[in-house]
């Protein structure tokens, strides 16, 4: 047999057997799925948020504690007054109580008798008594308007001499230079006491007043009686009179 003759025949014959094989025994599977299982591979990124869903029904589980009061809020505005109450019911009228009328009087005479205790004790250490007046110096010095206030707080005026008499006295209670109730602002050389009336008595120095600079509206009493214009600014002694 040739070469080429046995050739052709082991090709056949093996393509019958490779035929029968095939119809006995079919694959149930692929080659690579019969494979061993490969590793698993790396986990991969995460995916995006989805839709927010429907609220949910309420659970049906126990309801919490409730938790303690917060902090007590700035007060509000005020509310409208309410309307008027309803008149209450008269009381009863008090018990009619008798007084002593003697036990008051003899309080009001105790009182009368200390008050000229009062008296005689100025008279005796800080003031001078002339007729009906009391003048009575404060040993302070100040300016007119300011001592003209201080003698009004305490009901009294500056001390105004109406004859030699309280002019002497007044000298006597201040011991120096002190202002007079007499000024001449209203109209110049026209000098009244404060209630505007004009003094008859005068007593002024030589040469007095003068009006010196133009800006002596008021008086003063000199340590030697005598009386001298001067300006309301100055300060002096305080002497005040009272009505006794």
């Amino acid at each position: 047999m040739s070469l080429f003759s046995s050739s052709l025949l082991l090709c056949l014959v093996t393509a019958s057997y490779a035929e029968t094989v095939t119809e006995a025994s079919p694959s149930t599977c692929p080659v690579i799925a019969c494979s061993s299982p490969g590793l698993n591979g790396l986990p991969g990124r995460d995916g995006h948020d989805g839709a927010k869903g429907e609220k949910g029904e309420p659970g049906q589980g126990i309801r919490g504690l409730q938790g303690p009061p917060g902090k007590v809020g700035p007060a509000g505005p005020p509310g409208l007054p309410g309307s008027k109450g309803a008149v209450g019911q008269k009381g009863d009228c008090g018990e009619k109580v008798e007084y002593d009328s003697s036990q008051i009087d003899s309080e009001i005479e105790a009182l009368k008798s200390e008050v000229g205790r009062l008296r005689n004790w100025l008279t005796f250490a800080l003031a001078e008594h002339v007729g009906k007046k009391y003048f009575i110096s404060s040993r302070k010095k100040m300016s007119f308007d300011r001592a003209k206030a201080l003698c009004s707080q305490f009901q009294g005026s500056m001390a105004t001499p109406r004859n030699e008499k309280e002019n002497k006295a007044i000298l006597n209670v201040a011991r120096d230079d002190a202002f007079l109730g007499i000024t001449d602002m209203e109209w110049e050389d026209n000098f009244v006491d404060l209630t505007g009336n004009k003094v008859d008595y005068t007593n002024w120095n030589g040469g007095e007043p003068n009006n010196v600079g133009g800006a002596e509206d008021c008086v003063v009493l000199l340590s030697s009686g005598k009386w001298n214009d001067i300006p309301c600014s100055d300060s002096f002694l305080v002497v005040c009179e009272f009505s006794g």
